[in-house]
């Protein structure tokens, strides 16, 4: 069996070598001319790390990654902790996986490697997909070039401006947040005599949140941070921004946040849009996976990680029902359709938390802040119905 995925992100690739180890045959299509990623962070919590362990891929992702200590939320100014949950040993020991931050372009370069070394040259590049079609016996990509490729299934792995979402389901409508996100990454050696923690901190204020952690095995500190504004509507992740407007949006923050940000030479910057969960994303003999079906606002950490999900599930499906194709991808959708919508959700339902203010934060912050001193349990057992989920065994 032929199966034919657009786009070569992190989904693309992970959903390659999952699709590989189930005895498929596979075939990447990618819009750039040369692969590469932007120089980012991700979060990868335990929930992911299970299917890239799967993978065989744990050791190539600890040469490269970074084991946090913890999660922490603080305050903007004062750096007050309002909360704190363990991460390191104690996650492991909970979810028996790890808690990594990896550098983006580390994850995709170590994610086509391994895709090289066990399916050979099956990516092809300079290929933009316009559109997808099907029939009973296949279905069909095809290129603005206006040359086509046909497989037994076609996976849009393309992103959340997904030519195959729009081949499927019609043009999308996001709606602008409200909110704008800066970026940048800073080598720590830049950083000396700023207290820079292990963990992924949280800085909390009125109408805005920065996010801090250490990538590339502590070499590198990644920054984002995220003001509610209106003047700009721009969702590429590669549109430069402006250091002096960066430097005000944050300014009079915690000492540790300025340093970082002062330290960032090259900021960038994107809109946040937020997608409603989609009724469905498989329709006969194609399917969708990652942002071309469930793109995530960035505040639970969980975009990258919904599609190595994603890989797995559709992969388990598609090998215990591979006599019926749309009955397989049907069975795909249906078992990630629910998980990815509470996701989403709950991304949305974080950014409102963080950007709180007035007497709502006060007291919800309070509230965190009583029960990481006295029920530190509590704050460890919300996260169980998202990290303790296992895609290696769903849809056998």
């Amino acid at each position: 069996m032929k199966v034919l995925i657009a786009g070569a992100g992190i989904g693309g690739l992970t959903a390659a070598l999952t699709l590989h180890k189930a005895g498929f045959e596979v075939r990447i299509f990618e819009r750039a001319s040369a692969l590469g990623e932007i120089g980012a962070g991700i979060q990868v919590s335990p929930n992911g790390a299970r299917v890239l362990h799967g993978l065989g891929l744990k050791d190539a992702i600890e040469a490269v990654a970074f084991l946090p200590k913890a999660i922490e939320l603080r305050m903007h100014k004062s750096g007050f902790e309002v909360s704190h949950m363990p991460l390191g040993a104690e996650i492991a020991a909970r979810y028996g996986f790890p808690y990594y931050h990896i550098h983006r372009a580390d994850i995709h370069r170590l994610l086509k490697e391994a895709v090289r070394a066990r399916c050979g040259d099956i990516i092809a590049l300079g290929r933009d997909v316009a559109g997808v079609t099907q029939d009973e016996a296949g279905a069909t990509l095809h290129f603005a070039d206006g040359k086509t490729e046909t497989g037994d299934i076609v996976v849009g792995c393309d992103g959340i401006h997904s030519k195959v979402r729009e081949a499927l389901l019609g043009p999308e409508k996001p709606e602008f947040t409200g909110n704008v996100a800066w970026r940048g990454v800073v080598p720590v050696a830049r950083l000396k005599g700023v207290d820079l923690r292990p963990a992924v901190t949280s800085w909390m204020a009125p109408r805005s949140h920065a996010v801090t952690y250490f990538l590339r095995r502590g070499e590198l500190m990644n920054f984002v941070g995220v003001t509610e504004r209106s003047d700009w509507k721009g969702e590429s992740w590669t549109e430069r921004g402006s250091n002096e407007e960066l430097r005000r949006d944050f300014e009079g923050w915690h000492p540790t946040v300025r340093a970082i940000v002062e330290a960032i030479d090259e900021p960038y910057r994107w809109a946040l849009f937020a997608r409603k969960p989609l009724p469905k994303w498989s329709e006969g003999r194609v399917t969708l996976l990652g942002d071309a079906c469930h793109p995530m606002l960035p505040f639970l950490a969980q975009g990258a990680v919904m599609s190595i999900e994603d890989s797995y599930v559709l992969a388990n499906c598609l090998a215990a029902h591979s006599a019926d194709i749309p009955a397989a991808l049907k069975r795909y959708e249906s078992l990630r359709l629910s998980r990815t919508a509470r996701v989403q959700a709950g991304a949305r339902a974080q950014g409102r938390l963080f950007h709180l203010s007035g007497a709502a934060r006060l007291a919800a912050f309070a509230g965190m802040s009583l029960a990481t001193r006295f029920k530190p349990e509590v704050i460890m057992a919300r996260n169980d119905w998202l990290m303790s989920y296992d895609a290696t065994a769903q849809g056998l």
